[in-house]
């Protein structure tokens, strides 16, 4: 038999969407990792109704979806709904694992990667998951006493496993795509992405792709008062926000940005919620952050999220509920004192982990080999 023909090809699931926060921490692992194993054989899977579905094919990855989950929208369904639908998308996965034969499973965090995590546990495949926030959500808090690896975004995160299962954990960071963490421009460049003056305070404003409509009203309250102090604003509205008023010149409005390293490098200060990926990101690009935890987000992970980097001195938070009566001054007290941001900026940096793709990538090639 020709060598060439009898080396056996490595092969990866990756269960992971729902949301960005679960879905791009897995690409950047994937990505790193078909650099240390070229000939890597790569399957995701998911909902066919996420982002997940929209997002992989477009960008060439391959990708299975779970037909049991489409319209499935976690573990707070009802009692019979859930144990049937996680076995059916559970005979799923099996299929997928019995032709990609995959040497390990990584699942992203949340219910959709609950039924390849139980595949890798009944069949004996390793598993390993991935835990953007601080505290783990009920998948992971389930999956992690199982997984020969966890990667953890946040040091805090241990706390929440038994003392048993803490060795397992590697705290590389939240991985960020090597497209986002070499691509952060210079202040001035940035500026020119959007128009700004680059010498002029600038506030970043964002909740998300669909935008936050709390955050949104209560900036727009504020805002004649800002443009007034020449505080200049990059507001990404998102899609669900209309603004129907006529706004100061040193308001720069835009639905929705692709470019986020040009919009954090153009910014003295941000305002957003706390997933996991904001959080990071923030942290490597060195930015002083107001946090605006989504309430009632699952397990209350952007509070916890947003308290921690607000403990390490680089963010202060404010609770959605209060927007109205304290966002204004929050900002208006940063940019008044220099002296505090430029403190925060080097306490979010000390806290980022730029490499988090690339660390995590080196610890899970051995089990594909």
């Amino acid at each position: 038999m020709n060598k060439e023909h009898s080396i056996k090809q490595s092969s990866i699931l990756i269960a992971a969407g729902g949301t960005g926060g679960d879905l791009f921490p897995a690409i950047a692992i994937v990505e790193e990792l078909v650099k240390l194993i070229p000939n890597l054989r790569v399957e995701f899977t998911g909902s066919p109704d996420r982002i997940e579905s929209r997002y992989l094919p477009k960008h060439g990855f391959s990708f299975t979806p779970l037909q049991s989950l489409k319209g499935f929208r976690g573990l707070s369904s009802s009692l019979l709904k859930v144990p049937l639908t996680i076995m059916k998308a559970l005979l799923e996965v099996r299929a997928i694992a019995q032709q990609s034969k995959p040497s390990c499973i990584i699942c992203g965090g949340n219910y959709i990667s609950l039924p390849a995590g139980l595949y890798a546990i009944l069949s004996g495949i390793p598993l390993i998951i991935i835990e953007p926030n601080v505290r783990p959500g009920k998948t992971n808090a389930l999956l992690g006493s199982y997984a020969k690896m966890i990667i953890a975004a946040f040091e805090e995160t241990a706390s929440f496993f038994k003392a048993s299962i803490r060795k397992h954990i590697s705290h590389c960071g939240n991985p960020l795509r090597s497209t986002f963490v070499s691509t952060i421009p210079s202040r001035e460049s940035a500026a020119s992405v959007f128009g700004l003056d680059p010498s002029k305070q600038t506030v970043f404003v964002f909740g998300g792709s669909l935008g936050a409509r709390s955050i949104n009203q209560a900036l727009i309250k504020c805002i004649d008062r800002f443009a007034e102090h020449g505080i200049q604003i990059l507001w990404q509205t998102g899609t669900d926000f209309i603004v129907n008023r006529e706004l100061p010149k040193d308001v720069h409005v835009m639905q929705f940005i692709d470019d986020m390293p040009s919009a954090y490098a153009s910014a003295d200060l941000i305002v957003s919620r706390a997933g996991g990926g904001t959080v990071a990101e923030l942290a490597v690009c060195g930015k002083p952050a107001i946090l605006i935890p989504l309430p009632g987000s699952s397990n209350n992970e952007q509070a916890q999220n947003a308290e921690a980097l607000h403990q390490h001195g680089a963010a202060i938070v404010i609770e959605d509920a209060a927007l109205s009566t304290e966002l204004e001054y929050a900002i208006e007290h940063l940019l008044k004192h220099p002296e505090k941001l430029t403190e925060m900026r080097l306490n979010a940096l000390k806290h980022g982990k730029p490499h988090a793709a690339k660390e995590a990538a080196a610890l899970i090639a051995p089990f594909l080999k």
